[in-house]
């Protein structure tokens, strides 16, 4: 998974934080800007979300441009509401440069394949595919193909609808392009014996378990980030974590562990604590799956 970009939006925040000061609280917008920094240890939304919310508000109060500066900041520190705001308010414009258009598509695709965090602990990737889908289907330059995988996704992650519509673009629910009929050829002639390799095993089935397994967040201050890793499923998980600055992954500092049902890890004698990030992304398997399914 290619790393996501550092953040870019200082001077669009400035801009909107002394436009807006007045009408969103200033717990919210101190969090977005500083994270934890801000010095508000009473305030508990952690950084994404605030900004997150502070874009709820101002799309509310018909402020969709600095609505979608809020929301692209919530998205890429990982929040998942932010991001489903972020696709939404980029998909209601009327125009939009090339670029913006492709860093929302970029964002969207990551997010559908997980680099997200649920306040609520809810699987957020199949509406995120779908909100991802939407941007190729909808807007120009439209790919028919990308969002028929994007809609793919989401069906094998359990959104029925989107079974349908990844069908209509020609792809199934594993996100494998289906062969459009053709006319059937002659007949062959009759077979030569000939001796023939055995065929390829079938590939290892994966079970993903991030529904039911957690990784919550603490930043410590601007340079540091704590997470706690928490079993919530019935069998035991494979796990792997990487540290990120952002929405740059770091893959070289990955780490594993495994969880019993019902068990947690945490802090620095878990391996989970990073010093000079301030993220985390992760993934969970089932313990008995092969390594290879871990998508980290």
């Amino acid at each position: 998974m290619p790393p996501l970009r550092p953040f870019a939006l200082a001077t669009v925040v400035a801009t909107a934080l002394a436009a807006c000061a007045g009408g969103i609280p200033k717990a919210e917008l101190d969090r977005c800007s500083h994270g934890i920094a801000d010095g508000n240890d009473a305030y508990r939304v952690h950084q994404g979300a605030a900004c997150g919310l502070v874009a709820q508000r101002l799309a509310a109060d018909e402020k969709p441009k600095e609505a979608m500066g809020y929301a692209r900041k919530a998205c890429q520190l990982e929040d998942a509401l932010g991001c489903t705001e972020y696709l939404a308010l980029v998909r209601a414009q009327p125009s939009l440069p090339p670029d913006a258009l492709q860093s929302a598509r970029t964002a969207g695709e990551k997010a559908c394949a997980g680099i997200v965090v649920a306040a609520d602990g809810a699987d957020a990737r199949p509406a995120l595919c779908v909100r991802t889908a939407e941007l190729y289907l909808d807007l120009e330059p439209r790919s028919e193909s990308d969002a028929g995988r994007l809609y793919a996704r989401a069906c094998k992650l359990g959104d029925p609808k989107s079974c349908a519509s990844a069908k209509s673009l020609g792809f199934d629910a594993e996100g494998h392009v289906v062969p459009k009929a053709r006319p059937l050829p002659p007949a062959p002639p009759p077979p030569v014996a000939t001796s023939t390799a055995p065929a390829p095993p079938p590939p290892l089935p994966c079970h993903e378990m991030r529904a039911c397994a957690s990784l919550e967040l603490v930043q410590r201050n601007a340079n540091e980030v704590e997470g706690t890793l928490s079993n919530h499923c019935d069998r035991a998980v494979s796990c792997a974590w990487c540290p990120s600055q952002g929405e740059k992954i770091d893959k070289s500092a990955c780490r594993t562990t495994n969880l019993a049902p019902s068990e947690s890890k945490s802090g620095r004698g878990a391996g989970l604590w990073f010093e000079g990030f301030n993220a985390m992304a992760y993934d969970c398997m089932d313990a008995s799956d092969d390594r290879a399914c871990l998508a980290l």
